[in-house]
């Protein structure tokens, strides 16, 4: 499928304008009230950040490169996928618990 060539600088743009933010307050929250499961979803964002980023630059290039590349691709944006979650989770059991700290 072939999209408008705009499609893609607005979509990267978008998400870098909503992402940039999120990541503003959970940066603010952290330095704020000094507990490390904000930490952990700042890391969590910005690596699910990059799989994203690194999506979006799949779908600009996926008609010009092998499909090998392209599956490869795929998995490695999964495994970042699944690191940032693991940081996600992380993050919500240290913010449950009272006594964590910086």
């Amino acid at each position: 499928m072939f999209m408008e060539e705009e499609v893609i600088v607005y979509l990267r743009a978008g998400f870098l304008i909503v992402m940039l933010p999120v990541m503003a307050v959970v940066l603010f929250l952290m330095l704020k009230f000094k507990r490390m499961g904000y930490g952990w979803f700042l890391i969590h964002l910005v690596l699910f950040s990059i799989g994203a980023l690194w999506w979006i630059r799949l779908l600009e290039t996926r008609a010009f490169t092998s499909s090998i590349y392209n599956s490869l691709m795929i998995a490695m944006i999964g495994m970042l996928w699944l690191i940032s979650m693991i940081f996600f989770v992380k993050g919500l059991f240290s913010l449950g618990n009272k006594g964590a700290r910086v």
